[in-house]
């Protein structure tokens, strides 16, 4: 059993937490996929993939920024590049507030 030292695990958690988010927006992206390609309603579920997989980019960045330390933040560094671009996801093609009002009527709320 590999046992790794206490400056390694907090990266490797937070690495693990940001595949899960990515495997997350990618599941709730191919079920809206699925559904338009199938010919039912996908609406609601598309609102939730791009809710979903904006706010895994922003976190991702983030956190990817969080590793890299004060590089993080250097315009050289692709994390600090990630960074600004993934905000642009959160307000392009509806901002995160205008999905949840969407989702939020399509349930009848």
């Amino acid at each position: 059993m590999t046992v790794l030292c206490a400056c390694v695990q907090p990266i490797s958690f937070k690495i693990a937490e940001m595949e899960t988010r990515t495997y997350v927006a990618r599941c709730a992206y191919y079920d809206a996929a699925a559904r338009m390609l199938t010919g039912r309603p996908f609406k609601k579920e598309a609102a939730i993939a791009k809710l979903v997989s904006s706010n895994a980019a922003m976190d991702n960045a983030r956190d990817a920024t969080q590793i890299h330390g004060g590089y993080g933040f250097m315009n050289e560094c692709p994390a600090a590049r990630h960074y600004r671009d993934s905000k642009v996801l959160e307000i392009g093609e509806g901002t995160s507030e205008v999905q949840k009002m969407l989702i939020a009527r399509l349930l009848g709320l």
